[in-house]
């Protein structure tokens, strides 16, 4: 972890700690080995939105619309990047009202009444179908961890393990756990697998994808 990052202790929000990987055949027999539930089976679709500029996504900065609810997703600390190593960690807003204003603050613009009036463009639209299991509580721990295994409808499929923290002091932990469930899961990697979103721009949008390369956000 970076060791420049400030030391803050309480942040707005959980954060967000995750790992992907590639779902082999095996996957879901290691879960149900690991003593995982089936808690959730949905289909839903995610589109992402940024301005012609796409001053959010080169900030590392994700806008998206899932069904009819709004998110943001951001690196805990300005000017940081969400991926460290092979895992990620982002702050989510799911307020209208703190998106506003945190979109407005990027785009240098003020607040307008609402998401849409932003005038952003959609760069990305897919459906996913989603099964999430969460793993037992570990011996004195309250962490939950929940595998997500998703499939797009483009093609793709990818693996996601997710532990939510409250502070910045605990993302190391959640680091190390997610890297020891993909060790279990029989799917560890050294390097970062890609997602959904970057795998879709890198089929559909090079030059957006390309730009993000550069720029060390993927």
């Amino acid at each position: 972890m970076n060791s420049e990052m400030s030391p803050s202790s309480h942040l707005p929000g959980s954060i967000e700690v995750e790992r992907k990987f590639v779902p082999g055949p095996e996957v879901e027999k290691s879960l149900c080995a690991l003593g995982a539930e089936l808690v959730e089976e949905i289909t839903f679709r995610d589109s992402y939105y940024d301005s012609p500029d796409l001053r959010l996504t080169l900030n590392d900065i994700w806008l998206r619309r899932r069904e009819d609810n709004w998110e943001l997703k951001h690196p805990p600390q300005r000017g940081t990047r969400g991926l460290n190593g092979a895992s990620t960690q982002y702050m989510e807003l799911t307020s209208s009202d703190d998106i506003i204003c945190r979109v407005s603050e990027e785009l240098g613009v003020p607040c307008p009444r609402n998401i849409e009036s932003f005038g952003l463009n959609e760069f990305a639209s897919f459906v996913t179908r989603r099964r999430r299991f969460q793993l037992p509580l570990g011996e004195n721990s309250k962490t939950k961890v929940v595998v997500d295994l998703d499939e797009a409808d483009f093609g793709f499929a990818v693996g996601e393990v997710e532990v939510l923290v409250k502070t910045q002091e605990e993302v190391e932990d959640a680091f190390k756990k997610l890297e020891e469930i993909c060790r279990l899961l029989g799917v560890f990697r050294e390097t970062p697998v890609q997602g959904k979103v970057s795998t879709y721009l890198k089929m559909n949008r090079a030059e957006h994808y390309r730009q993000l390369l550069e720029a060390h956000v993927i």
